[in-house]
């Protein structure tokens, strides 16, 4: 489900801009993105024994050898990107309160400049039963978003919905506001 959800917050976007992805995982939104026609695309994985599989899948649907950067995000990059995307992956090391989360957050969405778009995924906080994967301190409200991104419209779609899914989730469209 998270794929449609971010086929649809992208659709209409150029497909010449900058993407950069925080967290490729097993490549499936790389993968969404070079089959919509972006080409202006940096993904990080921390995994390296994801790295190749994520490569050899792009190779094998696209003809193409996509830029996999072996590493955590945030890394200072040499341009802005225009469009940042964090799905399927929660960064919560080191960290045990959700201020310091927020703060990890905003940090991401600021570090090499803010993005015009972030497409960002979370553990929405309506899910409350106890999980060492998704802790509570990490679980979101629409108001936390809101106070973090307070000049973007922000946008917001559930992906997965507890009992059904394991957890529930949100994506957010956060787009900075024209004129602000």
């Amino acid at each position: 489900m998270y794929w449609k959800t971010v086929y649809e917050i992208l659709r209409y976007e150029d497909r010449n801009q900058s993407i950069v992805e925080i967290g490729a995982g097993y490549g499936d939104i790389t993968a969404l993105l070079y089959f919509m026609g972006f080409r202006n695309i940096i993904s990080f994985e921390y995994d390296s024994n994801l790295i190749f599989p994520i490569e050899d899948k792009i190779k094998f649907l696209f003809g193409i050898k996509p830029n996999i950067v072996n590493n955590t995000y945030p890394q200072k990059l040499s341009f802005k990107p225009v469009i940042l995307i964090q799905v399927n992956c929660v960064y919560p090391i080191n960290i045990t309160k959700k201020a310091e989360y927020l703060k990890q957050i905003r940090n991401f969405y600021e570090f090499n400049g803010e993005p015009v778009l972030y497409v960002f995924e979370y553990i929405d906080e309506i899910y409350s039963l106890e999980n060492e994967v998704f802790p509570k301190f990490i679980r979101l409200n629409n108001a936390d978003i809101s106070r973090l991104f307070p000049d973007c419209r922000i946008e917001s779609y559930y992906t997965y919905k507890f009992p059904i899914n394991k957890t529930t989730k949100k994506i957010c469209s956060i787009k900075i506001l024209e004129n602000v």
